[in-house]
């Protein structure tokens, strides 16, 4: 967080809209900060819990239900952060350039735009189709990951076995984009960007990075 407001350098009191905010731990973060802050994702379920923590913490935070590729603002957000490897889950890259076109739509001019993904060039450089964890209490999670070099698309089959022996299971596919793939994405939709972090450290980001952390500009019309 501290090099995530670092880098955006808001004033206080500016809106941040946190795209795909899961259960609300920065939208969160932010509004404690002072920040006037909207939280907007598809799981209903994840938003009650937001919701939930927002009010025992007796936090000022908007808790939207939508899709990313409709958010229901124009022009009324300072900064856009989407963090922790929140975006490729859709059908097609058309889909993915709807978020960012949406992203721009609905910063003001000058808005800011920090989205977090994993580095594609270390992750194909360490990728391991299939490992397992366990957990304190017994649980297993047994994880086996396929990766489609021609789609550039990681589809990961998550198998949790918890300590009574009950399964359940969770697929998902992910379009991993290189730095020069989002970069062109971005130039392509009028945004200019501005930086780029291999992590969370604001280390320089290079090939073998663990993240690629970037922040884009709407620019003056």
């Amino acid at each position: 967080m501290d090099l995530v407001l670092q880098t955006l350098d808001l004033p206080q009191e500016a809106r941040i809209l946190d795209l795909c905010c899961r259960q609300g731990r920065h939208a969160l973060e932010f509004a404690k900060r002072g920040y006037q802050v909207v939280g907007l994702d598809l799981s209903e379920t994840l938003l009650r819990h937001a919701r939930k923590q927002a009010k025992e913490q007796n936090l000022p935070v908007e808790f939207v239900h939508s899709d990313m590729r409709r958010i229901p603002f124009e022009e009324e957000f300072d900064a856009v952060v989407n963090l922790f490897t929140a975006f490729g889950y859709l059908e097609e890259d058309e889909e993915d350039e709807k978020v960012i076109r949406a992203v721009a739509k609905t910063l003001k001019t000058e808005g800011k735009f920090l989205i977090d993904l994993p580095n594609h060039e270390r992750l194909m450089r360490d990728f391991s189709p299939n490992y397992f964890t366990e957990s304190p209490d017994g649980s297993l999670m047994l994880v086996e990951g396929s990766f489609d070099v021609l789609s550039d698309r990681l589809k990961t089959r998550w198998l949790l076995i918890d300590k009574s022996g009950k399964r359940r299971e969770r697929i998902s596919i992910q379009r991993l984009y290189t730095f020069t793939e989002l970069h062109k994405m971005l130039k392509s939709i009028g945004f200019q960007v501005k930086q780029v972090f291999g992590g969370f450290d604001g280390s320089e980001y290079k090939m073998d990075s663990k993240r690629m952390i970037v922040l884009a500009e709407k620019p003056i019309n």
